[in-house]
């Protein structure tokens, strides 16, 4: 997984990331897909949850399907599909925002990723399940994270 993390994004590198994330404006339009910048940020918030002890959730595939997905997203140099929509969000339009504005859930992402790393760091073998890879290990979600969190930065053009 050494060769992965250099090609994306480590949510472990938190001053990389928010600086990013200065450069995202509230009005700033997408690449590609339909988010706002403030339902981009949620969405990672929301992922970050099932990966930090917050959350649970049920895999929403069977495991062939599941194992299939995690050999393609963890253990490949894969990006992320530009034109994958996940089964969580809202078939049409958008998730209704849970935060006041842009800067309140980018302080809540941040929070978010403290707990993830005390999570981790409280339950080092825990093996939180993603809804579409099914149970994933620290470094596992480390990967995952890595790709999701740089799919849409991307999509901003932050990166």
């Amino acid at each position: 997984m050494e060769k992965t993390d250099s090609l994306f994004i480590s949510i472990t590198d938190r001053s990389k990331v928010f600086n990013l994330l200065l450069k995202l404006s509230p009005d700033a339009t997408p690449v590609f897909g339909s988010m706002t910048p403030q339902h981009m940020i949620e969405h990672l918030i929301q992922t970050i949850r099932y990966s930090n002890g917050t959350d649970t959730i049920s895999l929403l595939y069977e495991s062939t399907k599941a194992g299939q997905i995690k050999t393609g997203v963890i253990y490949t140099d894969n990006e992320l599909p530009k034109g994958f929509k996940s089964p969580l969000l809202p078939k049409d339009g958008l998730a209704t925002l849970q935060y006041v504005d842009l800067q309140t859930a980018i302080n809540q992402l941040r929070i978010e990723l403290e707990q993830f790393d005390q999570y981790f760091k409280d339950n080092p073998d825990a093996k939180p399940v993603n809804p579409l890879t099914g149970e994933l290990a620290f470094e596992e979600w480390l990967v995952f994270h890595g790709k999701h969190f740089t799919h849409h930065f991307k999509q901003f053009g932050l990166l």
